[in-house]
């Protein structure tokens, strides 16, 4: 994805309007542990002034995410927005796929979740805790703190 620096020196102050649709492919954001649902959106604001342009920018798309609880498949609403100030030199085109590509990864989540409440998998039999609640007991006790779990009970 490239602005033109010559567009933007020929209307020095004014904002320009850009709008990018590209595959995940295009950007080298292939991912086993992602599916994109929809193309990535980029919608970008791009000012020249002073030698400098101003790029303010934002991303959208919904991709397919595995929770870290459950491990279900959810679909997750991707938006994440960047600017930035470079020195326009004696550039033709500003190029701006690492920043949407920063963007997209500091738009994924850490830790994904199907849902804030999500149970997760009992750790004994591996049933999703969603559903249904098993029947295995679950020792909360760490078993490294057993000794100090009987020292309690002794007082």
């Amino acid at each position: 994805m490239h602005i033109s620096v010559e567009d933007l020196k020929n209307m020095p102050g004014e904002t320009l309007t850009y709008t990018f649709t590209a595959a995940a492919e295009q950007l080298d954001l292939t991912d086993e542990e992602v599916e994109f649902l929809e193309p990535l959106t980029v919608e970008l604001l791009a000012t020249y002034s002073n030698g400098k342009i101003n790029v303010e920018g934002s991303l959208h798309s919904k991709v397919a995410l595995g929770c870290s609880r459950c491990l279900r498949t959810f679909v997750f609403p991707l938006a994440e927005t960047f600017a930035d100030e470079v020195q326009a030199g004696d550039m033709a085109t500003l190029d701006i796929d690492d920043w949407v590509r920063e963007a997209y990864f500091i738009g994924l989540p850490l830790k994904p979740l199907c849902h804030e409440a999500c149970k997760g998998l009992c750790p004994r039999c591996g049933s999703d805790m969603n559903e249904k609640q098993c029947d295995c007991l679950i020792d909360e006790v760490d078993h490294r703190l057993s000794v100090l779990k009987k020292l309690l009970e002794e007082k």
